[in-house]
């Protein structure tokens, strides 16, 4: 007995710990796919990245894959990789790919402790050059398919094994159960106490014709009917949909805040600047491309219910996501915590309809909210300590408010840690260290990586039965019928 409890935690240790593999010296594959003059370039990127990796360095927001190394892949990319047949959508899913790689390079060399090695300049160049002539290599192609990319699973199969999960499922699911009448609950009990109101106070002046022609537009324009907009327009989208916050204020816990390095080492959250941190996704309904929002919101902790708490601890992270229909209006809202916990998903349009529950896996909490005549922006109310959503409501009316500064959520991949030196919120795992939970000792048998842990955009598990992600491309077409 004490050498399988030795074991689990040595498994245990390892898991969280766990790395990507070392990109090793010779890359076979490379030498396949590109030409003896795109050698140089090939090797450089592949050296930066190796350096990266060395250094421990590296972003977990995208897939990256020595086979190409100028390009970085996130589930909605990958999911269209058997769909792109001709060259006008290959050029369309390239300029993507190639634009994640570029972000992403940015934050590593910007994070490497020593970059004299490298020039981002030339490194940009050198990844531009590749991407403009992948277009025209098929042994490119032909790799991408007959092995695609992978992004890392936010469940450990290990821990299912040794935990027996065909049957702690089934003693897991009352308490889950549970959790979600409680959640529910909150919808019909009012504000308690204090409530402080945050938004945005930018707030663009647009109209519904105006956003519905800049996506016919976008889509027009696009070969996979993708609505992607310019830098421009997505930021005034951003400013004009962002939601009002209501916040159940108790203690210096409920203010949200800058996320900031307060010392080289040790992140935080600095209340004196509410911050929302927005970015930009995709998902696919039923044949369409749809834009999704993102907003979060960052508290300093999660306040602790009794003398112990396993789900408290520093660092709560809030995402409200509001994916906008073919026209940019709104369409489906949900949200998570920032470890992927408490899914809820909130049908804005009467022309959705929820499927019936898989009993099989974990669903959301699944609400309808639709808009009245004269409403056009959204409303979020989060509890104290907790900072659980409680309310979701149209409000055809202004509201005092205090000020929120959007940033962009890629700010956190590369964050000023002392002079001259940054780093990012999350560990090369894609993880917070610093926002560890309790919980996460009694709930590793259900599979999730280190649960309660705050985590990065990519890496969140929301179904402790079952297995889901947020970012999955397909996830609606699970919760909604075909409109």
């Amino acid at each position: 007995m004490v050498r399988l409890l030795t074991l689990l935690v040595c498994l245990w240790v390892t898991a969280c710990a766990t790395v990507p593999e070392p990109i090793p010296d010779s890359i076979p594959a490379q030498q396949q796919i590109y030409t003896q003059s795109q050698g140089g370039c090939v090797d450089l990127l592949t050296s930066f990245k190796r350096t990266v990796q060395q250094q421990g360095v590296q972003d977990a927001q995208l897939a990256w894959d020595p086979r190409f190394p100028h390009l970085a892949f996130d589930r909605f990319s990958l999911s269209w990789l058997f769909e792109l047949t001709g060259r006008d959508s290959k050029r369309q899913w390239l300029d993507y790919v190639s634009h994640q790689a570029a972000v992403q390079r940015q934050a590593e060399y910007q994070n490497l402790p020593d970059n004299t090695a490298y020039r981002l300049s030339q490194l940009d160049q050198c990844a531009t050059q590749l991407a403009s002539r992948s277009l025209s290599q098929p042994a490119l192609w032909s790799a991408l398919l007959a092995a695609p990319p992978q992004l890392p699973s936010g469940y450990a199969t290990w821990q299912r094994v040794l935990g027996l999960y065909p049957v702690t499922q089934h003693f897991a699911r009352p308490s889950m159960d549970k959790e979600k009448r409680r959640l529910i609950s909150h919808f019909i009990q009012p504000v308690e106490g204090y409530a402080i109101h945050y938004a945005s106070d930018d707030r663009p002046s647009l109209n519904r014709s105006q956003i519905q022609a800049w996506f016919r537009r976008a889509r027009e324009q696009s070969a996979l009917s993708w609505p992607q907009l310019s830098a421009g327009q997505q930021q005034r989208l951003l400013h004009y949909y962002a939601p009002v916050f209501e916040v159940e204020t108790r203690s210096r816990d409920d203010f949200p805040g800058q996320v900031k390095y307060v010392t080289a080492s040790q992140p935080g959250v600095v209340s004196q600047k509410p911050t929302l941190y927005t970015h930009i996704s995709y998902t696919r309904f039923y044949g369409q491309t749809l834009m999704q929002l993102n907003y979060t919101l960052w508290f300093a902790n999660r306040t602790a219910r009794s003398g112990f708490d396993p789900y408290a601890g520093q660092f709560d992270g809030v995402l409200i996501r509001l994916t906008l229909d073919t026209d940019g209006q709104p369409y489906i809202l949900d949200s998570i915590h920032h470890c992927g916990c408490y899914h809820m998903v909130f049908a804005l349009s009467p022309a959705l309809t929820f499927s019936p529950p898989d009993h099989k896996a974990e669903w959301p909490v699944t609400l309808q909210i639709y808009a009245g005549h004269q409403a056009d922006k959204l409303g979020v109310t989060l509890s104290a300590g907790e900072h659980m959503v409680k309310d979701v409501q149209w409000l055809g009316h202004d509201v005092r408010a205090r000020s929120l500064t959007l940033q962009p959520y890629d700010q956190l991949r590369s964050l000023p840690a002392a002079p001259s030196q940054n780093k990012s919120l999350f560990n090369p795992q894609g993880m917070l260290p610093a926002s560890v939970r309790a919980e996460r000792f009694y709930l590793w048998p259900l599979g999730v990586k280190s649960p309660g842990t705050q985590r990065q955009l990519g890496h969140h598990a929301t179904a402790f039965i079952g297995k889901r992600h947020f970012d999955e491309p397909f996830l609606f077409e699970a919760f909604f019928q075909q409109p």
